[in-house]
């Protein structure tokens, strides 16, 4: 296997593993489906999970559902991508340069996935106390996709 294609698969996993927020927050069968959470969902968990106050919840409701048809345009793109590689495996006679570039496009959505997830987390985490944000932090923290252990994995 050559350097450049371990390198690429290095990076994905990496924007793979980096726990989007949304989908941190999102660890429910909406995953599975390939459908973003409603952000209703998304803050009641977070509530839940941080101890958010009134005003807390409100600001982090807002902030959802300013981000929601962003982030559900990103999940079909993922979704679209994965099922464009997946397509490419199956394919016969094995075509490299559709892998390749099937590939190449997942990476990209996953890099816009985590970008997107990155800024929404930027604009929730001045929202917490330090308390919430040592907990915010620990979100996704589990290598399959868990917060600490709870919820089903994000490949499942």
């Amino acid at each position: 296997m050559s350097t450049k294609m371990n390198a690429g698969r290095t990076i994905a996993r990496g924007i793979a593993a980096a726990a989007l927020f949304a989908v941190q927050a999102m660890a429910s069968p909406a995953i599975a489906s390939g459908r973003p959470a409603a952000p209703d969902r998304m803050v009641n968990m977070m509530a839940s999970r941080l101890n958010l106050t009134g005003a807390q919840i409100q600001q982090v409701r807002e902030i959802f559902d300013a981000h929601h048809d962003q982030m559900k345009l990103q999940f079909q793109s993922l979704r679209a991508a994965r099922q464009a590689l997946r397509q490419a495996t199956l394919a016969t006679p094995v075509n490299e340069g559709a892998i390749r570039n099937a590939a190449q496009a997942l990476a990209q959505a996953e890099g816009d996935a985590a970008l997107l997830r990155a800024q929404v987390r930027a604009q929730i985490v001045p929202l917490l106390d330090a308390g919430q944000q040592q907990k915010f932090a620990t979100f996704g923290a589990d290598p399959r996709g868990r917060w600490h252990g709870h919820g089903p994995a994000l490949s499942e």
